[in-house]
């Protein structure tokens, strides 16, 4: 009997390696280094990442509390949003998920659990322009509302809400034409749930998305063309294994010196024991 469970405990242990050793691969870019991020000393509100965007100059990092901090060559600088009275947001307004940069040193932010999408000016945190609700918003969930949140080529904000409801029905995505929303669809493919969204200089939507398991993530990346407004296709790019990073939400894409580059940063969830990072891979072909 001892014998016949060691058989079957090997057998387990070998098929669970197995999955786990399959369950990653990269196909299209190539790991190049992951770096703590290290907030100003003794500052509290510094954590719980959830959004994060480069204009070529300046770094932006969002946190899920509200907070704006800004990475540039003067150092490391940090913002509380504000509504157009220079109040702070109060806590149920503040949950602050998704982020892109606009011209003229502006920012876009999506929110969950007051479901919106609004402008912010990226120097002060002060609320500058208040988008229309679509009309779908309404139904999000709680605590599944608009997760990511990217500029597309023609100038339209791109909202990705972060659940679908079921794993065949696409996610629901918003898209603003600067008076109006309307909403298409992201293919949905597996447990994988989006969080993080960023056109790159080559016009394709790149989607940062996690899947979660016993206390540890995975991370995959996706790849859209743009078509009429509406993504299409899906060509994964990345697919990590569970605990290869932490918990990924924010994502920025950009060109360096010829190279697509493509970077992350995780949320620790205001957590100790979890790790801030900011994690960068490359596109394995060249931008031509």
């Amino acid at each position: 009997m001892r014998w016949c469970f060691a058989v079957a405990l090997g057998a387990l242990c070998a098929a669970l390696g197995g999955w786990y050793w399959q369950s990653g691969h990269a196909a299209g870019v190539v790991f190049v280094r992951a770096s703590p991020l290290l907030g100003p000393e003794g500052d509290a509100a510094f954590g719980g990442l959830s959004g994060y965007e480069t204009d070529g100059e300046r770094r932006y990092l969002l946190t899920d509390r509200g907070h704006l901090f800004t990475l540039s060559q003067e150092g490391l600088t940090a913002v509380a949003l504000q509504g157009v009275n220079g109040a702070l947001l109060s806590r149920k307004m503040r949950d602050a998920e998704g982020l892109a940069a606009l011209e003229g040193g502006r920012i876009a932010i999506s929110f969950e659990g007051q479901h919106r999408v609004d402008i912010y000016d990226a120097l002060s945190g002060r609320l500058e322009r208040r988008l229309p609700r679509a009309a779908g918003f309404g139904g999000l969930q709680g605590n599944a509302g608009l997760e990511a949140l990217a500029v597309s080529p023609e100038g339209e904000l791109v909202a990705i809400a972060e659940r679908s409801g079921a794993m065949t029905r696409p996610f629901q995505t918003f898209v603003f034409d600067g008076k109006n929303w309307r909403m298409t669809g992201l293919a949905r493919h597996g447990a994988f749930l989006p969080v993080g969204a960023d056109f790159g200089p080559d016009g394709r939507l790149y989607v940062l998305e996690r899947d979660y398991l016993l206390s540890g993530f995975r991370t995959r990346i996706r790849r859209f063309d743009w078509v009429d407004g509406t993504p299409v296709g899906g060509e994964t790019l990345l697919k990590t294994r569970f605990w290869r990073h932490g918990n990924l939400e924010g994502i920025a894409v950009f060109e360096d010196s010829g190279a697509l580059i493509i970077e992350m940063v995780s949320d620790n969830n205001f957590l100790p024991v979890q790790a801030m990072e900011l994690v960068r891979y490359r596109l394995k072909k060249p931008l031509k």
